[in-house]
């Protein structure tokens, strides 16, 4: 049987992660050295050659890498779930949380300072990428959990819904409606349109106006939320928005109005999933965060 440690697997999996031992050393708060000489005895251990090592140009990852990076992440999160189930009432070590980019500000400093003041040994890394990305790493062990919308979840992966998100219409505190409790999408189809590009916002986008039966003429369009919002601000245009900032004001300074949508239109519900694999009670933490953060109505 090949002798190899989780230390040593978790060394790789930090390394694949950030293509570089220096990177992956600081990451892990340990010397260059120690991981260069963990990986060196994993390999040793499996017989194969993990990583080709690049002088000025980090590190690759070889075929049989690639395989074992999949395979130590789905043994580590074994590990974890072992103590979990074990000792149920601690968590320690680090977990790895992703999150939609959108919604990360909203979603992840507030879950982040639960979970570190109710488990003091714990260690929270927080991720953000699109739907693809956060269900690879759910599925490949990269992380313990995320957080996203459910309209966009693989069937495969177990869920929880957290709340829902309604459709709004941006406009310029001058716009002819902004004194309107509530605005028809009909009544602004010919008015410059801002549109949020980032995927699948502009997909949903597109289903609501088409809903409503409404063509939108496009002035600008963009990937980049709070752009989205500035040009509203600045009055070039309206948009149809779903995730909420906190503020009024946009990144320069102006004031936009957010306006409700009638009739109402399809909400989006916002999800925590998880690999379908993993014991509950090893999500259950973390859930039992975000409920206190999303209570029911």
């Amino acid at each position: 049987m090949a002798q190899f440690t989780l230390r040593q697997l978790e060394y790789l999996s930090a390394v694949a992660e950030h293509s570089s031992i220096a990177a992956a050393a600081t990451a892990l708060h340990i010397s260059e050295s120690a991981v260069a000489t963990a990986l060196t005895q994993l390999e040793k251990a499996v017989d194969a050659t993990l990583l080709l090592r690049r002088r000025a140009h980090g590190v690759a990852l070889t075929i049989e890498g690639e395989r074992a990076v999949r395979l130590a992440r789905s043994l580590l999160a074994s590990a974890d779930d072992l103590v979990a189930e074990l000792s149920p009432g601690t968590l320690t070590g680090t977990v790895r949380l992703g999150c939609y980019p959108t919604l990360a500000p909203s979603e992840m400093p507030r879950l982040v300072r639960i979970l570190e003041e109710t488990y003091p040994g714990l260690r929270v890394e927080v991720g953000t990428a699109l739907a693809e990305g956060l269900h690879d790493g759910v599925r490949n062990g990269h992380l313990d959990l995320a957080i996203g919308y459910g309209h966009l979840l693989d069937e495969d992966l177990h869920h929880e819904v957290l709340h829902s998100l309604q459709p709004y219409v941006a406009l310029h505190p001058d716009h002819r409606l902004a004194g309107e409790d509530a605005v028809q999408l009909r009544d602004l189809a010919n008015e410059p349109f801002v549109r949020y590009d980032r995927s699948p916002s502009w997909e949903n986008t597109q289903a609501i106006l088409d809903e409503a039966g409404v063509s939108v003429e496009t002035r600008f369009k963009t990937d980049d939320f709070e752009l989205a919002r500035s040009f509203v601000g600045a009055g070039l245009g309206w948009s149809l928005l779903v995730v909420r900032s906190f503020s009024d004001k946009t990144r320069d300074g102006a004031t936009i109005v957010e306006k409700k949508i009638t009739p109402p239109a399809s909400a989006a519900n916002v999800v925590a999933f998880w690999n379908s694999s993993r014991p509950r009670s090893r999500v259950e933490p973390f859930l039992t965060a975000l409920r206190k953060l999303h209570p029911l109505p």
